[in-house]
This record gives structure tokens, C-alpha cells and sequence, in this order.
């Protein structure tokens, strides 16, 4: 199987496109056992996040850090216009299916990641915590204000206001995390598994070398926001375990929480606003009621009064 195969299947076949893509790239289903992902930079309309497709190609290219946890990818092309990766087609992972085990899988695989070697051209000089701009925190302020006031009466703005004072403390603090190999996407949706029930990570156009709360931040945050609970402590204390396992490397609850309580108010702070218009009070009031509170435990953290 390879691309010239594929393509001509797509061809002379009614094209059955999965679901997926949603970041502009079209993923047709290939015999029902392989997938062609292709993307089009004209089509994309975006030379950045084009070219974060050409890192995916790359990463698939070079062997992903020797990790387990990579789709099979049978052939692939990159150029200036066009990309396509031709892999083996997995088992989507079911919302409605987890439990301690399966969590414990992902957490697994997210470990192997974070503690895998990472390579040359992934390595940057670190240049310290990058501070919000006064314009910055008012865009998000204003952002958050509009949505609260979809729901009058409902929502207190002091918090927010509390939170954009702190937001740069918050960060200087956060900055201080080990830095590993990311994933930079981690979230359900970039989760398969084999037919042996093994975790597979998918969509890696933004791997690259983050801090371990980043992933997994982003992972518990993506969850509440479609609704789902799972309980933070015990799925960061199985991601300990299997990263002791793994690579003897001791990592505790009490460590972390920190850090995805920051992770969590950075990201919320920046970005969940755009996502909310629209939403219910409940869904609001889950995202905004857990900025508010991870900012008031970071708040209190000891450590924070070592930075500006």
C-alpha cells in the first residue's frame, strides 16, 4: 500500500471521508483498513498552520523519538503545496467507554512521551516566560465580560478582574516547570486504539517541548468542556506511576496540581472566552467556576511570592 495506490482508490471509488479534519485537513477512509490524510496549503489558507502539517511530516518522517504510541504510517509526501500521509486506520476511542483502565492506558502513552528523548531539531533555547501585554489582558477581560453578561446577574466580574492582576505572576511561576517532549494537542479526539488495546496519538503537528501540566492540563480541560468528569487526582497520580514505571522517575499529585491549576488559568484566561458564546450557564459556569478557583490555589501557593 502507498500513495499512488490510495489515490488512484480514491479515484475510481466514492470518496467516504471520516470524521476529522477539522483544522482543514480531509481524511479519507482507504479499504476500510487505512486512511489518507491530505492537505492543500491554497485550500488551508494558512501558511502556519500549513507548515505545522509539514512538522507532522517531518516527526512521522524522522521516527517520532522511537515512541509506541505513533500510527503505522505506510508512505509520505510533503512539498510546498501539498502533504499527504497515508497510515493504518484505528479504532476511534468511544466518551462514553471510560474508566480506570483505559485512563490508565493514556496515561501511559502521554507518559512515554513526555519522558522520550527529544530531538535536535526540537530543541530550543529556553527564553523564559513570556508575560500577557496590558492589551492582551484587557482583550481577554473584555472577551470574558461578554460572555458572563449572556447570562445577567448570573456571574461575578470581580474574579476576572482579580485574575487578570495575577495573570503574569501566575505565568513567571508556571515557567519554572521541567520542560519536556509535548504532544501540543493532547486531547481525546487524538486518542485511537489498535487492535491489541493499545493507545495510539495521532495529529502531532504541534509536537514539540512544553512542560508535562501543559499536556495534561489541556486533556482535563478539553473533557470539562464537553461535560465529562474524571477525577484529576487519580488519573495525575496513574500518570505518576507509569511515568515511575517507565523511567524510574518519581512524580507526585502534589507537584503537579499546581501546575495544571496554573496551566488551566493561563489557557482559560487567553482563549476559553472565544469558545463560549452561545453556551449554556451550566457550561459557563464550569470553565469560568474552575479558572476562578485554580487561580485562588495558585494564589496561595508559597512559591509565588519568589517571582515578579
Amino acid at each position: 500500500m502507498n500513495l499512488d495506490y490510495a489515490e488512484t482508490y480514491l479515484k475510481e471509488n466514492e470518496k467516504k471521508l471520516l470524521a476529522g479534519g477539522k483544522s482543514g485537513a480531509c481524511v479519507y477512509d482507504i479499504q476500510g483498513e487505512y486512511v489518507l490524510k491530505q492537505i492543500y496549503r491554497a485550500e488551508l489558507g494558512d501558511d502556519v498552520l500549513y507548515e505545522a502539517y509539514r512538522k507532522e511530516v517531518w516527526w512521522y518522517a524522522s521516527g517520532g523519538a522511537g515512541l509506541d504510541c505513533l500510527p503505522e504510517v505506510l508512505d509520505l509526501r510533503s512539498t510546498q503545496d501539498e502533504i499527504s500521509i497515508l497510515m493504518k486506520r484505528y479504532d476511534r476511542l468511544s466518551r462514553q467507554e471510560i474508566n480506570t483502565e483505559l485512563l490508565g492506558k493514556i496515561m501511559r502513552s502521554l507518559a512515554s512521551v513526555h519522558g522520550a528523548e527529544v530531538p535536535p531539531l526540537l530543541k530550543k533555547k529556553r527564553c523564559g516566560a513570556q508575560p500577557l501585554l496590558e492589551e492582551q489582558i484587557r482583550a481577554s477581560v473584555e472577551g470574558w465580560r461578554t460572555v458572563l453578561d449572556e447570562h445577567p446577574g448570573v456571574f461575578d466580574h470581580e474574579p476576572l478582574e482579580r485574575i487578570a492582576k495575577e495573570i503574569n505572576r501566575i505565568i513567571f511561576w508556571h515557567d519554572s516547570e521541567e520542560t519536556v517532549l509535548t504532544h501540543g494537542d493532547f486531547h481525546w479526539d487524538n486518542l485511537l486504539m489498535d487492535n491489541q488495546g493499545r493507545i495510539i496519538i495521532c495529529d502531532w503537528q504541534g509536537v514539540g517541548t512544553g512542560a508535562i501540566s501543559g499536556d495534561l492540563s489541556f486533556f482535563l480541560g478539553r473533557l470539562r468542556g464537553d461535560g465529562i468528569r474524571v477525577n484529576e487526582r487519580e488519573l495525575v497520580e496513574a500518570y505518576g506511576r507509569e511515568t515511575e514505571r517507565l523511567f524510574g522517575k518519581k512524580v507526585t499529585w502534589e507537584e503537579i496540581d499546581g501546575h495544571i491549576r496554573a496551566a488551566n488559568v493561563i489557557i482559560s484566561f487567553r482563549f476559553w472566552h472565544e469558545y463560549l458564546h452561545g453556551s449554556s450557564e451550566g457550561r459557563v459556569r464550569d470553565i469560568y467556576g474552575k479558572m476562578v478557583m485554580d487561580s485562588i490555589s495558585n494564589a496561595n501557593l508559597d512559591l509565588m511570592d519568589s517571582y515578579p
